[in-house]
């Protein structure tokens, strides 16, 4: 895993022809507890590695929990959990809708912010869609596309829609694989049958 410190410097990196904006989606054969049945958001992947949010990994802390380091002001988020974003040691993450407010625009109508300007002015304009994360997902050059040429990883075209799933649990690791390859996913289900090869279904 690529290791960044706490107050890495996310435009740093570069975008080019990559992942980044992409879904990465656990296949059924992986074996690392960390990503098992994970959904990954790639926020920047390139010749100098990879990072992404895993966004079915609620925690039993929520948002309102940790709120007086964020601000003084009231809560806007109700019971909202924190997302385990990965095993990567990190700064405070926050996904949402407001270009404006954005330091990575990952895909359409989801932004990326670690800013804690950029966060206050976020929850004083209580966007209608935020997840908060704590840790990351990180690939050194190289790793992550080793792991995709293995079948580790499926990958698909990432949205709003499950960026903001209000359902972000282990379900949404099937409904999304569902959408990539439903025999795939009926294997996923019996995985006495499931070939040792992902792609072989």
């Amino acid at each position: 895993m690529l290791h960044l410190p706490a107050d890495f410097n996310v435009g740093e990196f570069a975008v080019h022809d990559s992942l980044s904006g992409s879904l990465i989606v656990a296949s059924p054969r992986m074996d690392d507890p960390n990503f098992e049945h994970a959904v990954i958001l790639m926020i920047e992947h390139n010749d100098d590695g990879a990072m992404g949010l895993i966004l079915n990994r609620p925690m039993s802390t929520t948002v309102d929990e940790v709120w007086d380091q964020l601000s003084v002001l009231p809560c806007p988020l109700d019971q909202q959990p924190l997302l385990q974003g990965g095993p990567c040691e990190g700064p405070l993450m926050l996904l949402h809708d407001q270009p404006t407010q954005a330091q990575i625009q990952v895909c359409r109508g989801v932004c990326f912010t670690t800013d804690e300007p950029m966060v206050r002015e976020l929850l004083s304009d209580n966007p209608a869609a935020m997840r908060f994360f704590v840790g990351y997902a990180g690939w050194g050059p190289g790793q992550l596309e080793h792991e995709l040429n293995q079948g580790g990883w499926l990958v698909t075209r990432a949205d709003a829609d499950v960026v903001f799933d209000p359902d972000a649990d282990d379900g949404l690791w099937m409904r999304v694989i569902t959408g990539i390859d439903r025999s795939l996913a009926m294997l996923a289900m019996n995985p006495k049958i499931m070939p040792r090869d992902p792609s072989m279904n």
